[in-house]
């Protein structure tokens, strides 16, 4: 079981995450922006696996990945971005990209592989 950090400010959307995760057996931590995200990962253990959407308020999904990849206890955990925008993959180090209505699924799938890769 993996500890996932879900972060998005549509609650709608964290919710669809996080079941898609906990269907599979994973634990689930939300956060409704970047800022809060690293404010949970300062403040506790880092996740295994981070799904972020792009466009949020205060940090958004691109400076939240920058912040994740410049620490050095978070430097490798892989990070899913699911955005509605297309754009967002290209400015962003992130480790996949699902673009928003996205299959829960795929998602999960995409998780258990990058959650292996990174072990």
């Amino acid at each position: 079981m993996a500890r996932i950090l879900v972060v998005d400010d549509e609650s709608s959307i964290r919710f669809l995450l996080r079941l898609a995760f906990e269907l599979v057996g994973h634990k689930v931590e939300e956060a409704p922006n970047g800022l809060v995200a690293i404010e949970a990962v300062e403040n506790g253990r880092a996740p295994d696996l981070v799904a972020t959407d792009f466009m949020m308020p205060l940090m958004n999904g691109g400076e939240l990945i920058a912040r994740l990849r410049a620490n050095p206890a978070t430097v490798d955990v892989p990070v899913i971005l699911v955005s509605a925008s297309a754009e967002a993959e290209r400015k962003t180090a992130a480790d996949a990209f699902f673009r928003k209505p996205f299959d829960p699924a795929e998602l999960a799938e995409c998780a258990a592989r990058l959650l292996e890769s990174s072990r």
